[in-house]
C-alpha cells in the first residue's frame, strides 16, 4: 500500500505531508515524556521486525498479493504515540533506501500507515479489550483491530487517489476496501500471532503499565526473540509473492495512466543488494541491511531525544 511518486497531485500530497508531520511531531513530544532505555529498545526492535514482515508478500486471490502493514500491531504492543513513530521510521527507510513508496508521497504513506493504521487499530483493540481482558479476547481484539486498520488505511489511500483526480471515488474506494478486506485477514492473523507470542513470554508488556515492564534488562530476551523472528522473516523473503499488491492491482484497473518513476531511486531498489548476482542472496542481504538501518534509526533518534530532554531538565 505504498503510494509511489506521480500517483498523487501536489494538492493532495502537500496537505498529507503537513498533516502527518504535525501528528508525528505531537507523537514525538508525547513519547519524550516517558522514554526509558527499555522502551527505546522495544521500539527499535519492533520497527525492525515490522520492516522484515512487510517483505513477506502473500498471495490473496485473482492475481494480487498483500503484505503485513503493522500499524495496529505496533499500537497494541507499544501504545498509540510510540507506534506512530515506529511506523514512520519503517515507511521512511522503505522510501529512501528501497524506493518503496515515493518521496513526494511519503507524507501520504505516513498518513495512511503511520497515523491512520495505528490510530484505528489502537481504538478498536482498546474498545474490545475493555469488554473482557481474557487471553482469548485479547487475541480476537488483536485480529479485528488489525483487520479494521488495514481496511481503513486502504480506503483512505483510495480517497487520496480520488482527491488527486487519479480514479473515480466509488470504484477506487470499493476496490481498495474489497481487496484489503481479504489482505486484512493476513494482517489480522500475523498481528494475533505476534500478540499471542508476547502473551506467552511477556504478558506484562501488553498491560496498562507498560512503562514498568520495559526496563532494559527485563526485555532483553524478548527483544532478542523478536530480532530472531525478523531475521527469519528476511531469510525466507525469497518466497514472497511476485503478484502486484492491493494498491497496484486496483490502480491498474481503475486509475489513470501516470509516470511513476521514483524521484529517488534508492540505494537498494526493489529490495535487492546491488552487485550480488544471486537474486535470493541479494534480496536477503538487502533485507538484513533494512532491519539494521530501521532499528538503528529508531534507536538513534529516540536516544538523542532522551538525552536532549535530560539536558533541558538538568
Amino acid at each position: 500500500m505504498h503510494i509511489p511518486d506521480g500517483m498523487l497531485e501536489a494538492r493532495t500530497w502537500i496537505p498529507a505531508w503537513l498533516g502527518s508531520a504535525g501528528t508525528l511531531a505531537y507523537a514525538l513530544r508525547e513519547v519524550r515524556k516517558r522514554l526509558s532505555d527499555g522502551t527505546i529498545v522495544m521500539m527499535a526492535v519492533l520497527a525492525a521486525l515490522i520492516f522484515a514482515l512487510q517483505m513477506l508478500n502473500f498471495p490473496v486471490a485473482g492475481g494480487t498479493s498483500g503484505h503485513f502493514a503493522g500499524g495496529a500491531a505496533a499500537a497494541i504492543v507499544l501504545g498509540l504515540w510510540p507506534a506512530m513513530l515506529v511506523m514512520a521510521a519503517v515507511v521512511t527507510v522503505q522510501a529512501l533506501f528501497f524506493a518503496d513508496g515515493g518521496i513526494t508521497t511519503l507524507g501520504a504513506n505516513m498518513l495512511t500507515m503511520a497515523v491512520i493504521g495505528p490510530l484505528v487499530g489502537y481504538a478498536v483493540h482498546g474498545a474490545l479489550t475493555r469488554l473482557s481482558g481474557s487471553r482469548g479476547m485479547k487475541l480476537v481484539a488483536s485480529f479485528l483491530a488489525a483487520w479494521t486498520a488495514c481496511v481503513t488505511a486502504a480506503i483512505a489511500a483510495g480517497v487520496l487517489l480520488w482527491l488527486s483526480g487519479r480514479a473515480p471515488l466509488g470504484p477506487v474506494v470499493g476496490a481498495m476496501g474489497f481487496w484489503h478486506a481479504l489482505i486484512g485477514l493476513g494482517e489480522g492473523a500475523i498481528t494475533a500471532g505476534l500478540v499471542g507470542y508476547l502473551l506467552a513470554v511477556r504478558p506484562d508488556l501488553l498491560s496498562a503499565g507498560k512503562e514498568e515492564a520495559t526496563d532494559t534488562r527485563s526485555i532483553r530476551k524478548t527483544a532478542i526473540g523478536m530480532g530472531a523472528i525478523a531475521l527469519v522473516a528476511v531469510g525466507i523473503s525469497f518466497i514472497a509473492s511476485a503478484h502486484p499488491d492491493g494498491l497496484e492491482f486496483v490502480y491498474e484497473r481503475v486509475g489513470t495512466a501516470i509516470d511513476s518513476t521514483p524521484i529517488l531511486g534508492g540505494v537498494m531498489p526493489d529490495y535487492v543488494m546491488p552487485g550480488i548476482t544471486n537474486e535470493t542472496l541479494a534480496g536477503i542481504l538487502a533485507g538484513v541491511v533494512g532491519i539494521i538501518v530501521t532499528g538503528a534509526l529508531v534507536y538513534a533518534i529516540l536516544s538523542a531525544t532522551r538525552s536532549r530532554r535530560a539536558r533541558q531538565a538538568g
